[in-house]
């Protein structure tokens, strides 16, 4: 197949589009390299992706109109990420995570390309009580502007492949981790921090609880994805599901975590915040019904594949 990846240059586009080009695929991305995060990493992850079978075109999403115009599907993974960012950078939001992906979805109308998965996230759920989060029963209500964004994703989707007979595929994502992740994330961040001997900064004691997800767990959920999306047509349809790893990991054992792997006391700093989930936590019953998907990284194996990886980024 010939799919069109957006945000290629990210965490996840980048070890979608090696898995999808190791299958055969022809893949085409796209990225605006912004400097949310340091350029340099995401050039790192383009440097992997030397191939005959894969294009890439610096550019926003919001420009998508200049470029190739045929493809069997698209994947839109670009967007404004995190929940803590600069005042300042929230216009990105709205840029991004709305008007781009609105545009994703008028450019693939205009193209007749029929089907589009899309990265939604964990952040769309509501956390009031102590089950896990179900596509179908637990209430949706966002804490942060980036989970309302999200949200916009899902119901925008719903009505566009209501009005123009197209298949659309949202994937809620549970913090996903790994080589190659992101430096904003805690696990990042907190390894930056104590190997610099720099202040970890913990937010509300490290109570919160989340699902943390590996990134090859992730990649064969969304490669399922798209074999399910190929082979069902959803009529018009905005399918939704979970990818996560039914397992969530407090702030503080995470901390903990990485202080005994890499046998460094920290230096934290306690900080109290409001706007975030207490906790994740992904119900997998639809996911591993329909998709057939199934986590097997346990977090311990995880996050030492990470670090090790870390060893080899620090010293670039």
């Amino acid at each position: 197949m010939r799919i069109l990846i957006t945000g290629v240059a990210g965490f996840i586009g980048f070890h979608l589009a090696k898995k999808l080009i190791e299958q055969g695929h022809e893949i085409v991305g796209i990225d605006n390299i912004n400097d949310y995060y340091t350029p340099t990493l995401k050039r790192l992850r383009l440097s992997e992706l030397d191939s005959k079978k894969f294009k890439f075109y610096e550019s926003d999403i919001n420009k998508i109109d200049n470029f190739d115009q045929n493809f069997d599907l698209v994947i839109n993974l670009a967007a404004q990420a995190g929940v803590r960012i600069k005042k300042e950078q929230e216009i990105n939001y709205i840029n991004s995570n709305i008007y781009g992906f609105k545009n994703i979805c008028n450019f693939c109308s205009r193209n007749k390309i029929k089907r589009i998965i899309y990265a939604s996230s964990s952040s769309v759920y509501d956390d009031s009580n102590s089950e896990p989060f179900s596509e179908s029963k637990t209430l949706i209500k966002p804490k942060s502007v980036y989970g309302m964004s999200k949200l916009f994703n899902e119901v925008y989707a719903s009505a566009f492949a209501s009005e123009n007979n197209m298949s659309f595929l949202g994937l809620r994502l549970f913090s996903v981790y790994g080589p190659y992740g992101r430096p904003d994330m805690a696990y990042f961040s907190f390894t930056d921090s104590i190997k610099r001997d720099e202040v970890v900064r913990l937010h509300n004691d490290g109570s919160m609880a989340r699902d943390m997800t590996y990134i090859d767990d992730v990649i064969e959920g969304i490669s399922a994805s798209i074999d399910y999306l190929i082979k069902e047509d959803l009529n018009g349809r905005n399918e939704i599901f979970n990818l996560g790893n039914n397992s969530p990991i407090m702030t503080s054992f995470l901390l903990n975590s990485l202080k005994e792997n890499l046998n460094i006391e920290p230096k934290v700093k306690r900080i109290n915040t409001s706007n975030e989930s207490v906790f994740t936590h992904a119900n997998l019953s639809k996911s591993k019904r329909i998709l057939g998907y199934n986590p097997k990284t346990s977090f311990e194996d995880g996050i030492k594949e990470f670090l090790n990886w870390h060893k080899t980024y620090e010293n670039l």
